[in-house]
Parts: structure tokens; C-alpha cells; sequence
């Protein structure tokens, strides 16, 4: 394996380059060219669709003709795009031909120096000739003076001839042009003039230089090997020119037009893998998967050697930065996309940025927007001429979330399916396009900050073995690398954890790393945006690694870990987090339990809830008031057995106004409201405690607490207008007992 070497579009230089048998018809070409004296200048079209070759060839055909006899052929490279004007036009083309004619006389000497001789004169009268064309012609004055069909040298001349009259003293041009062509006539050497990328000019260019070639400079033995794409050329020529059609305008000037051989798809797609394996790796079990992407995007974006050429490139730029952090069969199919389908590819992208988004729980995808993505990515495909329908098996092999079954034709599914499950962790390992935390470096060179490779994952274990702290302190550093969508590292690490293998799970140090994990919630949760219900996102990532090592483990090892995470982490609000959602799960509280999702037993339910019960009751009320996650941890302190207690201690602190009022903030946030219910679990008569508070309320309008407070009430019971008083009193009365109905019940 060698390291790359950019190709950069460059045509080959020698037939060792030659990958397609372009050599001989380059010799051909030059023969042709130079075996037989013309009376008259020759236009010879060597034709090409853009990237077939086209450059190429003609690098050969004009290393044949300077393999020639130098005395007896010259050749010429004119390069028209790189002059000005029309003026500067003419002046170029002359000079060339000028120093070809010098070349001649330099090797063409023989004993009596009558072929010098000879050549010095014919030079002289070219530049002579060039001298007085240029201000009679100005090009501008030739222009329209040709028409296909018409004598084209014989009115342009005598054109020319009108206004040489206007000059100084002198034989006129078509005196000087009649004696340089007797003298290139005599002169008995060919002079080849080549010129690459004719379509390429502007077309008011294509015009003039048409015309230059075909009416001004047509000389004996000199003969023009223009390069082109006919189709591009025909409608250059029809813009600029304005006649109706462009093809039989090229006919009167191209006398003979050899088309580029179109190498087979066959032979481009080798010489693609060969180049290929000379300074990239593909992992053997996924080389089959490479050859699928050669053989089947290849076949269709590898059309000619400059998308070869093009492909290679890009993958030299990409692979050196990429190396061992990507798949290669994806960067290839990737890559290819960029080449031949670009509308895609930019649609590729946005879909792969929303993606990594959603799966890392930072954004939502409606129903809307995924319809909305799917039409997007419809008209990409059919801009680049590609469907859905035809390449929707090669688009899901790469692509995570797609899925070309649909279940329900009134909705659209082919996009964000499967946004989570363990295809995501087999993407991670292998470095897929397909995961979360690789997508990015296929198009950006370097790791998004929040990507994660094996070694954080050993680094993670690593950690484990040397203990809690060493475990908290790398998730927090993790933590402060932030992505595009606002997902942390630590959370695309704790993402992939939840679908590691069982088997694999065994061996790990399980009791310091579920510590180290619960001891790091808090920090992480910190600045974090929430869930539905608000809860951190980093929460919901934690709970389901345990959920993972609960299933792989046996209880034995899983159970004391769990219980001693209970006893030990300082992150009370995620415990607290974890507390709830065992309540709930257990039907300890509310009528609704989860069987299936819960991480305890009954008794080791009853022993983690006994545990926080007395480390509340030892923190005190007012302590956990303080606490960030404090709402979470009044109600898991409530529900989990312990009203009784918990109601004693706010009674006797919510006597005053003050302190009641920031406790009651306490029971609802952003995401919820305050009820009846949720009171209860804290008072005795909760309808007489907001009594109280619309009392204080109607005191005092502008008391910004008791404001929220009654609002949030309102909410609850979607009270939009009328008399709040009268739904009060109604509280009073069920309160008092005439009737069992306690209000809405609602997990805040």
C-alpha cells in the first residue's frame, strides 16, 4: 500500500498511463495529421463527452508528433481560454504558429541552409501578416462576416482587403496571405495546431474562434486538432453565433471528427479498485459489502475517467484524516454519492444530521416533517436522475431509519424508522455512515465532539476497575464535549452502553461502574434539557444501562449493586428519579403497574425505598427544598411510604405564609401542574391550604407566588373563565366529605 498521490484531473503524459488503448489511436491520429500536404488549412474534431478522455488523448496524439522528425513536423498547443479579446486572440494563434515555424528552421538546416533560409522567410511573413491583420481586423470587423456554405476564405479576405486599403503603404493582405501560403506550400513541413476544450469557451469566443481557425489562418500543411464535446459545442455555437442550427454550422468546419472510445464500465470500475486498494484497507468481513458498492453505484457514477479520476480523489483527501475511524464501503458509497449525485448527497446529510438528533432524544421528528424530508429526498433523487423505487435497497444499506416496506399507505414511513435498538451499537462497532456517533467524520474530517470509538468505552471499564470516582470523574469530562444537536458525549456513551451484548456484560466490574454512573447523574443533569416530564435526559440514558445489566446479569450480582447505588450516590434527584419510577412500576402507588419494567424485586424494592426514605428524613425538609430536583424528591419521599411523616413536618413548617408558598412552587414545574391529589400527598386538607393561598391572593393582587400558584390550579382543572370561588367551595365540600371525587390525579 502506497500513500495517495492526487491525480487531479490531469491528463496521462505517456502510454505507461494508458489504461484504455488510447496510444493507438493517437499514432493514427498523428499519421493522418501529417502523412499527406494539404493546399488548404484541415480541421480535424476529436470528439468526447466532458471526462471521457478527451485531454488525454491528445497529450498523446501530441507526444507522437513531437516523436517525429522535428525538421518536418511541428506542433502547436493553443490555448485560447487564457487570452483577453478577440484581438489578442488573433495576435496568440499567429505567434504560435510563428515560433513553430522557428522551431522548423532551428532543426531543419542541411549543408547549403536553403530549408533555414526557407523557414526564417516563412516565419517572418507570418508575423508580417499577423502585424497588419490585427488593427484592419480587430476580429470585431470579421465578425458575421461568415456563414456556413458561403466562400468563407474569399469574403473574409476581400473584407480585409477593403480595409487594408485605409493603411499605410504595402502589399495588401490578401497579397500577403496569397505569398504565405505559396511559401508554407513550398515549405513542405506540417504544423500541427491542437486546442483542447473548445466547448469550454464563452460562446461569443466559440464563434470567433470558429471563424479564426476556418477563414483567417487556413494555410497550406497547417492543420487544426480541436477537442471537443459536440453537444455542448453545437448549442455554444447556436448562442453565439445565432444561427438555427449549431450541428451544421460545426459539419462546414470539421472536415473529419474521430469520437473518444467510451471504456467499458467494466474496465473503469477495475482500474477504480485497483487504485483503490493501492492506498486504502478493507476489513475482510466487510470487502464483499465494498465490491457491492463498486459494482453497483460504481456501475453507475464511474461513467468515464474523470468521475474515476474525481472519486479517487476524493477518497485520497478523505482517507488519510478517516483511517480506521470509518467504514470503508461506506466512505466509498458516500464519496460516490458527492460525485455523481450531489442533490442527494446534500439531502444525505440533513437526513443523517436530524437523525443523530433524534436518536440521541434531542429533537422530535412530527409527522409532518418526516413527510416533508421524504419529498425532499424524492426531488434529490430525481434531480440527479435516480427514484426511489429503484435504489431504495442500496439507499437502506447505508442509511440508518429506512425502511421501503410500508405498513400503512396514508402515512409516510420510509424515513426515522427504528431510531433505537441494537443496530445502533453493530453501526458503532463497525464505524457504519448508519451511526450516531460516526455520521458526522464521513463529512467532516475530524470527530464530532460527542463521538464515541471503543476506546472510550474501554477507557469507561478502565475506569471501573480503578473505582467509583475514577468512573464519575470521566463521564463529567465527557459531559463538557457537546454536538451539533446538544448531546453530550457522556449521553452517546451511555447510549451505546444500553445495547451491549449480554455475553459481554459479564465481565465487567458491574458494582463500581453502577455507582460511578448514579454518582455523575446529577452533575450531568445540570444544564441539561428535559424529557416530556422534565426529566434529564441523562436520567433516562442511565436507567436504561441498568436495565441492561439487569437483564444480563444474574441477581445475585445485579440486586447488592443496585442496593448499595441507593445508599451511596450523593445524586439524590436522580435516585429520586429512579425511586418514582419503581413506585409506580411496583403499583405501590397509582393503578398502574409495570411488571416488565422495573429494575427491583418486590423486596429489593422495599429495601431501596426504606434506604431514601431515611436518608430524606435525615437531609430534613428543608434541605431537600433546596435541592435542585426537589419536586422529584418531595413526592418520591411522599409516595414511597413515608406520607405520614413527610405531611407532620410540612405541617408545622407551612405555618408560615412565606415557607408555604415556595414549598407549594415546589410540587409543580414546567411540565405540570398542581392538583388536589398532588397535594394530598402532603396535607391532610389540601382544599383549606388553597383556601388559604387565594385568601393571600386576594389580599395581596400582586403576590407573584400565590399568582403562580392559582394558575397552575386552574390549569389542572382547565378552568378558563367564570368563578374561581364557586369551584373552591366545591373543593371545600369534598373535602368536608359529602363526596368521594378528589380532583384529577397527575404525576407532576
Amino acid at each position: 500500500m502506497t500513500d495517495p498521490t492526487f491525480h487531479g484531473d490531469r491528463p496521462i503524459q505517456s502510454e505507461d498511463e494508458d489504461r484504455f488503448g488510447f496510444a493507438a489511436l493517437a499514432d493514427r491520429i498523428a499519421d493522418s495529421l501529417t502523412s499527406q500536404a494539404v493546399d488548404k488549412g484541415f480541421v480535424f474534431g476529436l470528439e468526447g463527452k466532458w471526462g471521457s478522455g478527451k485531454s488525454s488523448l491528445l497529450a498523446l496524439v501530441l507526444k507522437r508528433l513531437r516523436g517525429m522528425e522535428a525538421a518536418k513536423v511541428a506542433s502547436v498547443e493553443f490555448r485560447p481560454w487564457l487570452i483577453g479579446d478577440r484581438d489578442q486572440l488573433l495576435a496568440a494563434l499567429f505567434e504560435d504558429l510563428a515560433k513553430a515555424i522557428a522551431g522548423l528552421e532551428y532543426a531543419s538546416g542541411d549543408a547549403t541552409g536553403t530549408t533555414q533560409i526557407a523557414a526564417k522567410s516563412v516565419a517572418e511573413q507570418v508575423k508580417s501578416f499577423a502585424r497588419h491583420l490585427g488593427p484592419v481586423g480587430k476580429l470585431a470587423g470579421v465578425a458575421g462576416l461568415f456563414v456556413p456554405g458561403a466562400s468563407m476564405v474569399g469574403d473574409v479576405i476581400e473584407k480585409l482587403a477593403a480595409a487594408a486599403a485605409e493603411q499605410a503603404d504595402g502589399p495588401t493582405l490578401v497579397a500577403q496571405k496569397e505569398k504565405l501560403s505559396e511559401a508554407l506550400l513550398k515549405l513542405d513541413c506540417r504544423i500541427v495546431v491542437a486546442i483542447d476544450d473548445v466547448d469550454r469557451l464563452e460562446p461569443r469566443e466559440v464563434a470567433e474562434l470558429l471563424r479564426l481557425v476556418r477563414s483567417v489562418a487556413d494555410f497550406p500543411n497547417v492543420s487544426y486538432l480541436l477537442c471537443y464535446d459536440a453537444r455542448a459545442l453545437v448549442r455554444a455555437i447556436e448562442t453565439g453565433t445565432g444561427v438555427a442550427s449549431g450541428a451544421t454550422y460545426l459539419e462546414k468546419i470539421v472536415q473529419t471528427e474521430v469520437a473518444v472510445p467510451r471504456p467499458e464500465s467494466f474496465a473503469l470500475r477495475r482500474w477504480f479498485s485497483t487504485e483503490l486498494q493501492s492506498f486504502a484497507s478493507c476489513l475482510p468481513e466487510r470487502a464483499s459489502f465494498l465490491q457491492q458498492v463498486i459494482d453497483e453505484t460504481g456501475g453507475r457514477v464511474l461513467e468515464n475517467p474523470r468521475a474515476v479520476v474525481r472519486v479517487l480523489d476524493s477518497l485520497r483527501v478523505y482517507w488519510p484524516s478517516l483511517k480506521d475511524r470509518v467504514d470503508l464501503a461506506d466512505l466509498v458509497w458516500l464519496r460516490m454519492i458527492a460525485v455523481g449525485s450531489p442533490n442527494f448527497y446534500r439531502w444525505v446529510e440533513d437526513y443523517l444530521v436530524s437523525f443523530v438528533a433524534l436518536t440521541g432524544g434531542r429533537a422530535h421528528v412530527s409527522e409532518q416533517e418526516r413527510t416533508a424530508m421524504a419529498k425532499e429526498m424524492d426531488a434529490a433523487l430525481e434531480l440527479d436522475g435516480l427514484a426511489w423505487e429503484k435504489h431504495q435497497f442500496e439507499i437502506e444499506r447505508h442509511l440508518p431509519g429506512i425502511q421501503f416496506q410500508s405498513f400503512n399507505k396514508d402515512k409516510e414511513e420510509r424515513l426515522f424508522s427504528g431510531t433505537r435498538g441494537a443496530t445502533h451499537l453493530h453501526a458503532a462497532r463497525d464505524r457504519r455512515l448508519a451511526s450516531p456517533s460516526h455520521a458526522r467524520i464521513y463529512f467532516t474530517l475530524i470527530d464530532p465532539p460527542d463521538s464515541v470509538t471503543d476506546m472510550d468505552i474501554a477507557d469507561l471499564l478502565t475506569a471501573a476497575r480503578d473505582g467509583v470516582n475514577p468512573v464519575a470523574h470521566l463521564l463529567l469530562a465527557m459531559g463538557e464535549y457537546k454536538g451539533d444537536a446538544g448531546g453530550t458525549k457522556a449521553e452517546r456513551l451511555l447510549d451505546q452502553l444500553r445495547y451491549v451484548e449480554k455475553d459481554v456484560v459479564n465481565g465487567w466490574p458491574i458494582e463500581t461502574l453502577i455507582i460511578g454512573l448514579a454518582n455523575a447523574a446529577d452533575a450531568l443533569a445540570s444544564d441539561a434539557r428535559g424529557d416530556d416530564w422534565g426529566y434529564p435526559r441523562i436520567y433516562y440514558l442511565i436507567r436504561a444501562v441498568l436495565r441492561q445489566l439487569k437483564d444480563a446479569l444474574p441477581p445475585s450480582r445485579f440486586d447488592p449493586a443496585l442496593k448499595a447505588m441507593f445508599e451511596t450516590s450523593p445524586s439524590l434527584g436522580f435516585l429520586s428519579y429512579l425511586l418514582r419510577d419503581e413506585t409506580f412500576g411496583h403499583g405501590f402507588y397509582g393503578d398502574r403497574p409495570s411488571p416488565n419494567d422495573r429494575l427491583t424485586t418486590r423486596d429489593g424494592f422495599d429495601a431501596v425505598r426504606n434506604v431514601m426514605i431515611a436518608r430524606f428524613a435525615a437531609a430534613g425538609i428543608n434541605t431537600v427544598m433546596a435541592e435542585s430536583r426537589a419536586t422529584d424528591m418531595l413526592y418520591a419521599w411522599s409516595q414511597a411510604g413515608a406520607r405520614e411523616d413527610v405531611v407532620q413536618r410540612v405541617a408545622e413548617q407551612s405555618k408560615d405564609d412565606a415557607w408555604l408558598l415556595r414549598f407549594l412552587r415546589k410540587l409543580y414545574g414546567p411540565n405540570s401542574t398542581l392538583s388536589l391529589d398532588g397535594m394530598s400527598r402532603f396535607f391532610d386538607a389540601p382544599a383549606a391550604i388553597v383556601r388559604r393561598i387565594y385568601e393571600l391572593l386576594k389580599a395581596d393582587p400582586d403576590n407573584t407566588d400565590a399568582i403562580s400558584i392559582i394558575r397552575s390550579l386552574k390549569a389542572n382543572v382547565r378552568f378558563d373563565d367564570g368563578d374561581f370561588e364557586e369551584v373552591l367551595q366545591a373543593w371545600e365540600a369534598r373535602e368536608a366529605g359529602k363526596t368521594d371525587d378528589t380532583g384529577e390525579e397527575g404525576r407532576p
